[in-house]
């Protein structure tokens, strides 16, 4: 899969802008602030339909305008493939998608379509922080590769809201709350299922970009933690309904369901360590972009395509060995590298197919 060319439309801080790509190493550098991760980002967006910095539409659209517009141009497997958003500044949250000239109103349409990898400073969050981190980074990738699974999540979510609604009402029907503890565990168990099948082969990948990136010296491991109990093969919708039903009477008491996937977390760990509590910063940086590499492995499996790579400011943070055997890998793919100032910007242009500088929302 390769990214033709973007235009951008009262983007974050593009008023209009056009670019061509390379379909291989694509380098962007500039002073902080110019808009080198608004293009990163713009790209992304074009795969997921949301923001991977911001909950907050709006900022998305350039400020004095009403409606942002991103388009990209791709060719997958040797055919065009175009994606278009819109979205408007004000609180409607209304979105536009137009793929291959086809209106569609639902974002669920654009999954499958562009397969991108984004990694940014921001992902050692993964690594150290907090369990909702990491379920956003399992159902944001599982969404990307499986497209059903947004739906299984989707079913979960609905029925959760309406049990905790119930559980919240004044006039609590138990017999109500059976049929949404039936429903639940039958949701449950399909999230949890998908989830602890793609982290067994997220796993797998992992140690094999781990290794290559620190030649040897770390292999990753990957352990799932749900809270309902420990996930087996057998974990069946009858064992989560009679979890449900043990905290019942404090699900009843805090007017909440304390216990599903909605809380599920998972650990990551480097020679037996686990890395959230005893890892170093360069351990956690490496684990979290090795997590970014064994996605694009799984993609490459499960669909055929090779992701578009898009690094934000990732090279100021390796050591110099783990730079070039980071770019080493990258034969196959089309990639987005952005480096502030000078840094390595000789060294960089050794590797770049095309180089492009961003001076206020301006690419050259």
């Amino acid at each position: 899969m390769i990214l033709k060319t973007i235009e951008l439309k009262d983007f974050r801080n593009y008023e209009a802008e056009e670019v061509v790509f390379h379909e291989k190493i694509n380098i962007l550098t500039g002073r902080n602030a110019q808009g080198k991760t608004n293009l990163i980002e713009a790209v992304n967006l074009l795969a997921l339909g949301k923001s991977f910095r911001t909950r907050k539409e709006q900022e998305l659209v350039r400020f004095g305008t009403e409606e942002a517009r991103v388009k990209g141009a791709f060719e997958k497997r040797d055919r065009p493939h175009t994606t278009e958003i819109r979205f408007r500044s004000d609180s409607s949250g209304k979105k536009i998608y137009i793929i291959n000239g086809v209106e569609t109103g639902t974002v669920s349409d654009l999954m499958g379509g562009v397969y991108t990898i984004v990694f940014s400073p921001e992902d050692l969050r993964i690594v150290k922080g907090e369990p909702e981190t990491r379920r956003r980074f399992m159902d944001r990738e599982l969404i990307l590769l499986k497209p059903l699974y947004y739906h299984k999540l989707k079913k979960y979510r609905q029925v959760l809201k309406a049990r905790n609604a119930l559980l919240k009402s004044e006039n609590l029907s138990i017999d109500l709350l059976d049929v949404f503890d039936s429903q639940l565990a039958e949701a449950a168990e399909a999230v949890m299922r998908d989830r602890a099948m793609w982290l067994a082969e997220l796993s797998q990948a992992a140690k094999s970009a781990g290794s290559r990136i620190t030649d040897g010296s770390e292999e990753l491991d990957l352990k799932y933690l749900p809270h309902l109990s420990q996930i087996g093969d057998g974990y069946t919708r009858d064992e989560i309904k009679a979890v449900l039903l043990k905290g019942r009477d404090r699900d009843v008491l805090v007017r909440s369901t304390e216990s599903g996937p909605h809380r599920d977390d998972f650990a990551v760990f480097a020679g037996g360590l686990d890395l959230r509590v005893y890892g170093s910063q360069g351990q956690q940086r490496t684990a979290a972009l090795s997590l970014r590499l064994a996605e694009r492995e799984l993609i490459k499996n499960e669909t055929g395509e090779d992701a578009i790579l898009l690094l934000d400011d990732v090279m100021s943070e390796l050591d110099s060995g783990r730079q070039e055997r980071l770019l080493e890998s990258f034969d196959e793919n089309q990639i987005f590298i952005t480096a502030a100032g000078p840094f390595r910007e000789e060294a960089l242009k050794l590797r770049a197919s095309k180089m492009m500088r961003v001076e206020g929302g301006r690419i050259r």
